[in-house]
């Protein structure tokens, strides 16, 4: 069967038989998805927009002039509307689409990801991350029909407040992986809901973060959001289960009484412990190298703020703890240790004392899953894959400290609500001063021109370079003066 159609030719058979599994893909009724897969492509292809609007508009693309279709465009269900400001195109119209490509045995199905440089939806999911922050948000309370967008991985959420089809609100759960405590659960398409949550503007379209649903609980509006870090009560008697926020197939498991130890033969635990498990890019950990793949960071800190481990010491418990490490997606969705054997591989840990990488001789990587598994009594801060050329010796901190360039710790550590950063170089150069998160994405850049040598001192106000406030946690900061780099730890604390 030819694989094109002339759209402006379509009989009635073919309309049953094409549009309508169109719009059971754009809207399969499957459950929500717990990890991201594995592999992910995207292409990017120009052509002209065909529409058939015989029932619903169903979009194509022509991407070689010759008026027929190439490609059905899924741009989801009728009322969804991006929050970037994109709008669906024309018929006739000429676009840039970026998506990634779903083979069907008729016309080939493209996911729209960007349109003319516009963002339509998340090719990786993690939209929890961006809109959880509600302490200074108002709190309002809406009843309506839950809408919902199934078109691409993971499940979207809206609420139609006045019957007419349309989202009035998006509605934010966290990630798909999280279930609160209350025993509340996400609603099916079509029920009628009531829900309190943090209003969060948007010119295109509101977006409430549900605190609760039906009178039960989702999520507290004060402090981080469960799904980034979680507080532990030193007498659970229950095992504990933390998740990466940003991949479900990321996690650690505490057994009952682990943290008991009161400093004899374990940690010395505070009544309650926040805790976090962060993946973080590879050149944003210490001791970066080529050999390095894939790295994780642990944070364990008490009410104050401070670490529950002082410098160069693990967090110890009495219990073996279980943790399993997923590698993450490069840009293109690829699994980074998909095209390594097991054998290629090797786990290790950063010694803040010694600045070395230090093999973990216990760690059982899977070479069929991407991941590692390590049940231990000690946790460190930083753990990460190294190829096989990095893994027959040590690896050495590769930036040694320049003797014409110094970066002092900030002062205050954990800090609120600005912090001071002081920096000398002996050389006249150009110099940068940039703060990141913990997944290596620049924040804010404080300096970036040629000054003479000096001594400088700098503020950071714990705003993004569009005058946001970040969210509470950990960050880098990296002076590069010339070709000499460092990087130091902060803690942001609202």
């Amino acid at each position: 069967m030819n694989r094109k159609r002339n759209i402006f030719a379509l009989t009635t058979l073919v309309f049953v038989l094409t549009i309508l599994p169109i719009e059971m893909y754009a809207q399969s009724k499957k459950g929500p998805k717990k990890a991201w897969p594995d592999s992910l492509s995207t292409v990017t292809l120009t052509g002209t927009v065909l529409i058939d609007s015989a029932k619903h508009s169903i979009y194509f693309l022509d991407v070689d002039a010759d008026s027929l279709a190439d490609y059905q465009l899924a741009f989801g269900p009728d009322w969804y509307v991006p929050e970037s400001g994109a709008e669906r195109p024309a018929a006739g119209e000429h676009v840039t689409i970026m998506g990634t490509v779903k083979s069907r045995s008729k016309l080939p199905v493209l996911i729209v990801f960007e349109i003319n440089g516009l963002v339509w939806r998340d090719a990786v999911e993690n939209w929890w991350n961006r809109r959880e922050a509600c302490d200074s948000l108002e709190i309002i309370t809406a009843t309506g029909t839950i809408l919902l967008d199934t078109t691409y991985f993971y499940e979207h959420y809206f609420l139609d407040t006045d019957n007419d089809q349309n989202a009035d609100y998006g509605l934010s759960f966290g990630p798909p992986w999280y279930e609160p405590a209350s025993g509340a659960t996400r609603p099916s398409d079509g029920e009628v809901v009531t829900i309190e949550g943090a209003l969060k503007e948007n010119s295109q379209i509101d977006r409430l973060i549900v605190l609760k649903i039906n009178d039960l609980v989702w999520r507290e509006p004060q402090g981080p959001a469960p799904w980034r870090g979680r507080w532990l009560g030193k007498d659970k008697n229950n095992s504990f289960k933390h998740y990466c926020p940003y991949d479900s197939l990321s996690w650690f498991e505490i057994p009952p009484g682990a943290l008991k130890g009161n400093g004899q033969n374990g940690t010395k635990f505070a009544d309650s412990t926040f805790c976090e498990l962060w993946k973080v890019w590879r050149d944003s950990l210490p001791g970066y190298v080529d050999s390095l793949v894939a790295g994780w960071h642990f944070y364990f800190a008490n009410p104050a703020g401070q670490r529950v481990n002082g410098k160069g010491k693990a967090v110890r418990f009495i219990k073996r703890i279980r943790v399993h490490l997923s590698a993450f997606q490069d840009s293109s969705g690829a699994n980074l240790l998909a095209k390594f054997t097991a054998d290629e591989l090797k786990l290790k840990y950063w010694d803040e004392n010694l600045e070395e990488w230090m093999p973990v001789e216990a760690a059982k990587v899977n070479s069929n899953n991407h991941s590692v598994t390590l049940d231990t009594e000690s946790l460190q801060s930083y753990y990460a894959f190294f190829t096989s050329e990095g893994t027959s010796d040590v690896i050495q901190l590769p930036f040694q400290k320049p003797v014409d360039v110094v970066l002092e710790q900030n002062y205050p550590n954990p800090f609120n609500p600005e912090t001071s950063i002081r920096f000398q170089t002996n050389v006249r150069a150009q110099v940068v001063l940039t703060i990141f998160n913990l997944l290596g994405q620049e924040v804010r850049t404080l300096v970036n021109e040629i000054k003479p040598a000096g001594t400088y001192q700098l503020v950071w106000d714990g705003r993004d370079n569009q005058g946001n406030l970040m969210n509470s946690g950990t960050y880098f900061y990296r002076l590069i003066v010339g070709e000499q780099s460092q990087i130091k730890r902060l803690v942001f604390m609202k």
